[in-house]
């Protein structure tokens, strides 16, 4: 099995506490989760699969389709947003993380709408085609948040101190507090 440190960064760290909590109960009662896969590479489980490599634990893999590493990267965050209790600013930085898969999926649709407008009688300024390219509005749906907040964080990390931005991932401060600072 493979650990690609792409794949890896799209995950959050668990606390020191959460790892440890993990840890006793994989220690406890096994590995109840399987480890998922793209092949040989993991997708989900790294986590897991330390902690029963460490301690020769046995545990089970699941193999998951994708057509590229896209499709892995949106379903990794994606994934991480259903299962984690993930402060305000984490879910958007994830969500912007999807920036180049989602405009990609746009850039494909604007070019299926351009090459059949001919044919629908849709221009290239109307309302469908606009609907479909709309990459910000994707990104705070996939995040669960609005536009602004995107925006928000998009400048909080480029533009923040390196401690604003530590606090408003952790939720120690908000994304509104943060923003503030930083502009």
């Amino acid at each position: 099995m493979k650990i690609d440190a792409e794949f890896q960064s799209l995950i959050p760290p668990l606390t020191f506490e959460e790892k440890k909590m993990l840890e006793e109960s994989i220690l406890n009662e096994g590995c109840r989760d399987a480890i998922v896969l793209w092949g040989d590479t993991i997708i989900d489980g790294h986590n897991r699969y330390e902690i029963c490599t460490k301690h020769g634990i046995p545990f089970e893999t699941v193999n998951r389709e994708f057509e590229n590493r896209n499709e892995v990267i949106e379903w990794i965050i994606k994934n991480q947003f259903g299962r984690r209790n993930l402060p305000l600013h984490e879910r958007a930085r994830l969500a912007l993380r999807l920036k180049p898969v989602i405009a990609e999926k746009a850039k494909e649709k604007q070019a299926e709408y351009h090459g059949n407008q001919y044919e629908s009688g849709l221009s290239q300024n109307s309302a469908e085609v606009q609907k479909t390219i709309d990459t910000r509005e994707e990104i705070a749906k996939a995040a669960g948040v609005s536009h602004d907040t995107i925006a928000k964080v998009e400048k909080i990390e480029e533009a923040a101190p390196a401690p604003v931005v530590q606090a408003s991932r952790k939720g120690d401060i908000s994304v509104n507090a943060a923003y503030q600072v930083t502009k």
